[in-house]
């Protein structure tokens, strides 16, 4: 049993539910991330790792925005969302194409599962991992996630001919140098600088569905890493960190 397909049988299990005093939020325009992405032409060779029809695609370096709230209205609704950063400088910069892009926008939280955000002890470490399944693109006017992922292996093509669903996700964010600070005296802690290091990644399995695309249907195993290679933070585009949790351990 592979990696992924373990994490299917966790997900299933598990319970969604977080405590209200787990509360935390955790959005940043500021990590860079590449990778690679491998597509099969079914589910049991996706999460086998067996007879890709194309395997370990490089993923072009990108930028990436998350954008996480849990059971803190005073900052949003609760949100997990994690994608390209295509949108500074009004969509002209070089993340703003079809190679390498990435989006999972579930504006109501509701394919997450698993999902915790946490200030390690010396209150400078903020660590947010996340899991989910079903995250999948809306169906006319009915509700949806706009889960897209670049096509990788085919002549690259954007917004129909990249959509579908993430069978099964996870991610995990570590930021450092956030100096964080209970400013309110409620025990609820927030970063008092912009994170000096970021790494992780985001990993699973995306069905992509296109119907004016069909070269592009598949099962797409893709797996990013995140980094420090920002052109939004280098271009001055990027929005400053915003982290925040009760939870300190």
């Amino acid at each position: 049993m592979t990696t992924l397909l373990l994490s299917v049988v966790l997900l299933q299990g598990s319970a969604a539910s977080i405590p209200q005093d787990r509360s935390f939020f955790a959005a940043s325009e500021r990590i860079g991330y590449t990778g690679t992405i491998s597509v099969y032409n079914t589910l049991k060779d996706a999460q086998e790792g067996r007879n890709p029809r194309h395997a370990n695609i490089p993923v072009p370096q990108r930028d990436l925005v998350i954008y996480t709230v849990l059971n803190r209205p005073s900052f949003y609704d609760n949100f997990n969302s994690i994608l390209t950063l295509w949108y500074p400088n009004e969509g002209r910069n070089p993340n703003n194409k079809n190679e390498g892009f990435v989006q999972m926008y579930d504006s109501n939280a509701n394919n997450w599962k698993n999902h915790v955000g946490f200030w390690q002890k010396d209150l400078d470490t903020f660590v947010l991992q996340v899991k989910g399944e079903n995250a999948s693109y809306p169906l006319g006017e009915a509700a949806g996630d706009f889960a897209r992922l670049w096509n990788a292996g085919v002549p690259p093509t954007s917004g129909e001919g990249t959509k579908g669903t993430f069978l099964v996700y996870e991610y995990r964010l570590v930021a450092t140098g956030l100096a964080a600070e209970d400013k309110d005296k409620d025990g609820f802690y927030e970063n008092t600088k912009n994170a000096t290091n970021y790494s992780g990644y985001f990993k699973g399995i995306f069905r992509n569905e296109s119907e004016r695309h069909p070269e592009s249907n598949g099962y797409y195993v893709f797996n990013l890493t995140f980094n420090n290679v920002s052109w939004a933070v280098q271009n001055g585009f990027a929005k400053d960190d915003r982290f925040g949790s009760k939870t300190v351990q």
